[in-house]
């Protein structure tokens, strides 16, 4: 899956970066620079079976004029390559068991191998064939560009989705605010994708993280296997500048889609924790089957009927963030719906109850454990921390963090935010949805 539906990575705040090394230490995470320049980082689990990712600093974010094209740069994981067909990539998958992945965010392009502890060797050369020996054959392309449209197709027909890709456009412009999926007026050819992928892969762009593997064979396996790659440095881009804007599309959708959104806090930043508790005090999140929920905006939503569902959400970025709520409903209730998430938003600002407080922080610690319960959550996020910060941010000093946070703090940035500029977004029937200066903040 793409970015979009994943959840924000945290990366190392400031805070707590002293106490780094012995967090990371006691939960098996290692983070080395291999003679080659590659980042190597390893998360040390038992169990008979491991996985690798080569994550690689970019995503949509470093495209400059080809919008679209790390979409298609995703989908070339796994092709023909110098080493290997397509096919035999997958045969040999098949044979052993094994699973391979690609995901791309808007800062990274993730390609992962899941596979039995023993077939380590075997599955690192396939990746590293992905960054070092593609062919971007002009007739596999083709390929390429259908699947990458299928996938536009999808995701720009589900209303959710394509509403919050429009926030960040709206919010951001370019960098951040280059959407993920490639777009029907994308002009991607082949040459594109090419000079992009020439421009990621370089020694200094890339991680190799491992899970379930020693880390000194991650070392080896990156200096053996990725000896091809050109040296280089790690890619910076522009420093985000955050400007705000009202986008209106017209849909034919039964509910309507309405985004308020603001500048938020970057992961890296020490009021990404206070931003992340309001997230989860405004919630709107149904944890409950057939039930409504008690956070703020589950509440508000329920006055509405069972299509109405308005939610916050909380997306940090290495030096950004995009904090603001999403309001799901019918055309006849969508105004009234917009007008009560601005007043929950205004409320929580200045009066937040103990009792929602202290649920806020409950979830907020919750959904930062349960974040990386799976194997790619965790060699995604081990890799993109280790190329951005060179840290690692564990889950116990993610829930100390939260711990720390006070009610006041919550307010505080609650009112930060609120003083910002709005991004809004209606998708929907537009005669039914409010103008951004018609919504009362």
């Amino acid at each position: 899956m793409l970015a979009a539906t994943r959840r924000a990575i945290v990366s190392t705040t400031a805070s707590a970066k002293a106490s780094y090394a012995t967090a990371a230490a006691a939960q098996g995470v290692q983070i080395t620079t291999a003679k080659n320049g590659v980042k190597v980082a390893s998360v040390e689990e038992a169990g008979q079976t491991a996985g690798l990712s080569v994550v690689v600093n970019g995503g949509s974010r470093l495209e400059n004029g080809h919008a679209g094209v790390a979409h298609f740069l995703k989908n070339y994981g796994f092709k023909n390559n110098a080493n290997r067909t397509a096919f035999r990539i997958a045969r040999e998958a098949e044979l052993a068991g094994a699973v391979l992945s690609s995901n791309l965010t808007h800062e990274s392009i993730v390609y992962s191998a899941e596979f039995l502890s023993e077939d380590a060797e075997q599955f690192a050369e396939i990746l590293a064939d992905v960054v070092q020996n593609q062919k971007f054959q002009e007739h596999e392309f083709i390929d390429i560009a259908k699947q990458t449209a299928a996938e536009s197709a999808n995701a720009w027909a589900t209303p959710e989705l394509a509403s919050l890709e429009l926030a960040h456009q709206g919010a951001f412009r370019t960098g951040l605010g280059n959407s993920v999926f490639a777009k029907p007026t994308s002009h991607i050819n082949n040459a594109a994708v090419k000079s992009y992928a020439k421009q990621l892969f370089v020694s200094g762009n890339i991680a190799l993280v491992g899970t379930g593997i020693a880390h000194e064979t991650v070392e080896k396996l990156a200096e053996t296997y990725f000896a091809g790659l050109p040296s280089g440095q790690e890619l910076k881009s522009a420093a985000t500048k955050y400007y705000g804007a009202e986008i209106r599309t017209e849909g034919s959708n039964a509910l309507a889609q309405y985004v308020l959104a603001f500048e938020g806090a970057a992961s890296n930043s020490a009021e990404f924790a206070a931003a992340q508790v309001l997230r989860f005090a405004l919630g709107g999140d149904k944890f409950v089957k057939w039930s409504a929920g008690s956070s703020l905006l589950a509440q508000a939503s329920a006055k509405f009927g069972e299509t109405t569902e308005i939610k916050a959400f909380n997306f940090g970025y290495s030096d950004a963030g995009l904090f603001g709520v999403q309001v799901t409903a019918a055309n006849a209730d969508a105004t009234a719906a917009v007008s009560a998430a601005a007043e929950q938003l205004k409320a929580v600002a200045t009066n937040l109850s103990g009792e929602d407080f202290k649920r806020a922080v409950a979830q907020a610690k919750f959904a930062a454990v349960a974040g990386l319960e799976t194997r790619l959550d965790r060699l995604e996020t081990v890799g993109t921390q280790a190329l951005l910060s060179g840290n690692y941010t564990s889950t116990s000093e993610l829930v100390a963090a939260l711990d720390k946070i006070t009610a006041s703090e919550v307010s505080k940035i609650a009112e930060k935010i609120l003083k910002g500029k709005a991004t809004t977004v209606a998708l929907g029937d537009l005669s039914s949805l409010p103008y951004a200066d018609s919504v009362s903040l």
